[in-house]
C-alpha cells in the first residue's frame, strides 16, 4: 500500500470518528448526566390540551393565562390566535425531559433559573397544579434549562419551550380586527380625516353614491380588506398610538341596511390604531392597511 493511499485511509476514518462524535452528542440527553427522575421526570406526564384546564406563564414580558380548555382557549380573557396556541401544544406533545446538569444552586443564575429573573410555567390539570423554572435555552437549540421551584436540579427539556413562556401576551392574542362574507355587502361609508364619501355596488363595479366611476382598484382593496383585516399587533390603551385622535371610520351595510363590519382608525401619519365595533381590543394597523381599509376621497377617484 501506497503512502499515499495510507493517509488517504487515514483521514477519511478520522472523518468517520469526528460524524460519530458529533452524532452521539446530537442524541444524548442534553448534558449527559443523570436521567431525570421523580417529580420533574413526571410533570408532563398526561399534559395535553384536552386534559389541562389552566397554563399561566409569567416572566420579563408579565403573566400570560391560557384558560378555558381545548377549542375554547382565551388568553388573559381574550381571543386567541388559534395558531399560536396550536403551536404552543405541539411542543407540549413533543416534550422530553433531558439529563441532570446542574445540582448547585450557585449554577442557577447563569442557566437563567434563578428565581428573580427565569421564567415560569403553571399547568392545571385533574385538580393539581404542576409547576416548571424554565431558564435559558440550553446545549442546543431547541432545548431549555428548566427546574422544580423549590429544588436545586437543573435538567435539559427537549423541546422549544422557552420561547413559547417568555411570549408576550400580544403575541398569543388573535389579531384579526373584521371578518365578513364581502358578497353581502352593497354599501360602504368612509370618512378619512374628515372627509365622507360613500360607495355602492353596482352591477359589477363599485362607483360613488352620485354614480360617479371610482378607481376600481382602490375600491377592490377595500373589500378585499373587509374579507380578513389583520392588525399588526395589539396596542394598551397606554401606547402613545392607541392615544391619537380618531381619524377615520369604514362602514358595510347589506341591502337591508345592517351593519355588517365598522372599523375606526385613528389619526396619524403611518401606523394607527384600528378598533372593530363589539371588540375591546385596540389594534395596531399598518400605513399599507390604513390605505386599503379607508383610503382617501383623493385615492378612489379614476386616475389616482
Amino acid at each position: 500500500m501506497s503512502e499515499r493511499t495510507l493517509k488517504q485511509l487515514v483521514g477519511a476514518l478520522v472523518v468517520v470518528v469526528a460524524v460519530w462524535a458529533i452524532a452521539t452528542l446530537l442524541s444524548g440527553s442534553g448534558g449527559g448526566g443523570q436521567s431525570a427522575t421523580g417529580e420533574i421526570a413526571a410533570i408532563f406526564n398526561g399534559v395535553s390540551e384536552a386534559t389541562v384546564t389552566e397554563v399561566r406563564m409569567s416572566g420579563p414580558s408579565g403573566e400570560v393565562v391560557l384558560a378555558g380548555g381545548a377549542g375554547a382557549w382565551t388568553v388573559n380573557g381574550l381571543r386567541t390566535d388559534s395558531g399560536a396556541v396550536a403551536r404552543f401544544w405541539r411542543v407540549v406533545d413533543g416534550l422530553e425531559m433531558g439529563g441532570l446538569v446542574a445540582s448547585n444552586p450557585d449554577n442557577h443564575g447563569r442557566m437563567g433559573v434563578a428565581a428573580d429573573g427565569a421564567s415560569t410555567l403553571e399547568i392545571d390539570i385533574d385538580g393539581e397544579t404542576r409547576a416548571l423554572v424554565v431558564g435559558d435555552q440550553g446545549p442546543r437549540f431547541g432545548t431549555s434549562y428548566v427546574r422544580v421551584p423549590g429544588q436545586d436540579e437543573v435538567y435539559v427539556a427537549q423541546g422549544d419551550l422557552r420561547s413559547h413562556v417568555q411570549r408576550a401576551l400580544a403575541d398569543w392574542q388573535n389579531r384579526r380586527i373584521v371578518r365578513i362574507d364581502t358578497s353581502a355587502v352593497v354599501r360602504i361609508e368612509i370618512e378619512r380625516d374628515g372627509d365622507p364619501y360613500v360607495l355602492v355596488r353596482g352591477d359589477s363595479l363599485w362607483t360613488f353614491e352620485d354614480g360617479a366611476e371610482t378607481n376600481s382598484r382602490t375600491a377592490s382593496g377595500v373589500v378585499a380588506e373587509l374579507a380578513d383585516l389583520i392588525a399588526a399587533g395589539v396596542l394598551s390603551e397606554a401606547d402613545s398610538i392607541a392615544q391619537a385622535e380618531l381619524g377615520g371610520t369604514t362602514l358595510a351595510l347589506d341591502a337591508n341596511g345592517n351593519v355588517l363590519a365598522e372599523v375606526t382608525i385613528g389619526s396619524g401619519t403611518s401606523e394607527r390604531w384600528a378598533r372593530a365595533a363589539g371588540d375591546a381590543v385596540i389594534y395596531r394597523l399598518a400605513s399599507f392597511r390604513i390605505d386599503r381599509i379607508t383610503p382617501t376621497r383623493e385615492r378612489m377617484e379614476p386616475g389616482s
